[in-house]
């Protein structure tokens, strides 16, 4: 679809009409899109098919979706994206308008952001735990090596010094 530089961002009707008919061939709906073509009266308008390509009315709703996300992850100034960006469902960007977007996009950050510091909470109490654990653990660990290495090492004095003393 090509335009005019001094026209503004919108489609017209007929070029709406056109992305719906090429969409209505490309998809396998011959008899839907003679039926559109007709009564959209597509043929006399003034639009290249060749110049449209294929896709085109898929591809500009994707690129509609995909700016109404961007959007509602504007900062409050409206003027960037945050570094924490937060994806849409399909179902989110068809039946909400911006503002509704906005709030979705600001609860699921709250709700991350909550995530990630009971994360992080619970991250610390494993670490003191294991801290805590590893302080008292190898000591009682020591004592009863110790012992167990102080009875063999007895076990064996005693065998074999009793053999020697039998012998004296």
């Amino acid at each position: 679809l090509r335009s005019p530089p001094t026209r503004s961002m919108a489609l017209s009707s007929d070029e709406l009409n056109f992305l719906i008919f090429r969409y209505l061939q490309e998809s396998g709906f011959s008899h839907s899109a003679f039926t559109f073509g007709c009564e959209s009266a597509v043929s006399s308008l003034a639009i290249s098919g060749p110049d449209v390509p294929p896709g085109a009315l898929v591809s500009f709703l994707q690129k509609g979706l995909q700016y109404l996300e961007l959007e509602s992850n504007l900062n409050e100034a409206g003027t960037d994206v945050d570094g924490d960006f937060r994806l849409l469902t399909p179902h989110d960007l068809l039946y909400k308008d911006v503002p509704e977007l906005k709030r979705v996009v600001l609860a699921r950050r709250a709700e991350a952001r909550a995530n990630d510091a009971a994360a992080a909470s619970e991250k610390r109490a494993s670490e003191k735990a294991a801290a805590m654990a590893a302080a008292s653990g190898p000591a009682a660990g020591g004592d009863n090596d110790a012992g167990r290495n102080g009875d063999d090492n007895d076990a064996a004095a005693g065998g074999s010094g009793g053999p020697m003393a039998g012998g004296a």
